[in-house]
């Protein structure tokens, strides 16, 4: 995959704990006449997106609650602590942004007469190879000014993530299908499991256009467009004695990313980062499904339409919604040991798929592949 020139920053403000932001804000206000606080963390639903192409920059806005008579100086800190207990309560995995990318002995000033000022907080283009990073930031100790800190407005998150750009294969069924390896018996038993992928289809004009086929029986994970009904422009999964339907609403040559959770009781499938309907199968035979093998656009003549498809993940553990959409569009650690397996599909060239998590399900085209599509970005 070729290196990426853009980078999201998403603005999250650490809304986690009531500690850090709301249980002291009106006492605080009540108790002085002034403070310092950062500007984004006046507002829970900020978020920022900066494309990059040499560098990006933040800017964190430090200001007064009023003007003063005098220079404000206040020291720009980076706190590990902060991102750990924010991961911990949010069940995200972000890693801190290396020290060597960080300024040391940073510090703002607000002139005297002003009510802000700006840091700008430069971050070089670099690779993630699948870690989403982020900047914990807090204001930490007033240099000048007889001002204090903001306790419930002083602490922030920034996080990094690159969006991908990738290539992917153009597929089609009736041509062949791609398999992984081991071909059967991976001898795999979860409780819970999610499969996630971006599809595009250039038409809905057959049915049984099966993009995913695993297991058998009360194991049975069987996921395709369209069933015996018109039009076949919905998705359908069967699974552990069951199946569920979205809506009939799926637009030609549209990306897609669908998501299939099982959390040992509930089948929910997210469309797009969004829960999209849900149903409960029986539960399979002694409360654990079996994964022998996976096969992706495998069934043959029905699958008439081109199938462009990417990024496809599987779990072992039932992924939240908010994971879902907050790595949808971004490189997941391939390192993560909930995979099974992570077929990026971006080589760009070729007949084989990588699983990147070394697991050993590589996977290879049977006939399948017809064609490999270039700079792929799926939040455009």
């Amino acid at each position: 995959m070729k290196i990426m020139k853009y980078i999201y920053l998403s603005s999250l403000m650490i809304a986690f704990s009531t500690v850090f932001f709301m249980g002291c804000e009106n006492a605080e206000y009540k108790a002085q006449t002034n403070s310092l606080y950062i500007t984004d963390a006046a507002d829970i639903a900020t978020a920022a997106t900066i494309t990059m192409d040499d560098g990006a920059d933040i800017n964190v806005v430090v200001r007064l609650a009023q003007k003063v008579t005098e220079d404000v100086e206040v020291e720009i800190q980076f706190v590990p602590e902060l991102l750990t207990e924010y991961n911990t309560i949010s069940g995200t995995e972000y890693e801190v942004l290396p020290a060597n990318m960080l300024p040391q002995n940073a510090t703002v000033t607000i002139p005297a007469g002003e009510i802000s000022a700006n840091y700008r907080l430069h971050v070089n283009d670099f690779a993630t190879n699948g870690i989403t990073y982020a900047i914990p930031l807090v204001l930490g100790n007033v240099i000048k000014g007889d001002v204090t800190k903001s306790k419930a407005q002083s602490k922030f998150i920034y996080v990094l993530a690159k969006p991908l750009n990738v290539s992917a294969p153009v597929l089609r069924g009736n041509a062949g299908n791609v398999s992984t390896l081991p071909a059967t018996d991976w001898g795999i038993t979860v409780d819970a499991w999610t499969l996630e992928a971006w599809v595009r289809m250039d038409g809905y004009k057959k049915n049984n256009q099966a993009i995913f086929t695993s297991g058998s029986g009360d194991h049975e994970i069987y996921i395709r467009f369209g069933d015996a009904n018109k039009p076949y422009n919905y998705l359908q999964i069967k699974t552990l004695g069951g199946q569920k339907q979205t809506a009939s609403d799926l637009e030609v040559n549209t990306w897609y990313h669908w998501a299939f959770v099982y959390n040992g009781t509930t089948l929910t499938i997210y469309k797009n980062g969004k829960q999209e309907t849900f149903f409960d199968p029986p539960a399979p035979k002694g409360g654990n499904v079996r994964i022998d093998y996976m096969k992706i656009v495998d069934s043959g003549s029905y699958f008439q339409n081109n199938c462009t498809m990417s990024q496809v993940r599987f779990w072992k553990v039932a992924r939240t919604e908010s994971e879902i959409a907050n790595n949808m569009y971004f490189e997941v650690n391939p390192k993560n040991p909930n995979l099974i397996a992570l077929w990026p599909m971006d080589e760009g060239e070729g007949t084989a798929f990588r699983d990147a998590t070394g697991n050993g399900h590589d996977a290879t085209s049977n006939g399948a592949l017809q064609k490999w599509e270039h700079n792929i970005r799926f939040d455009k």
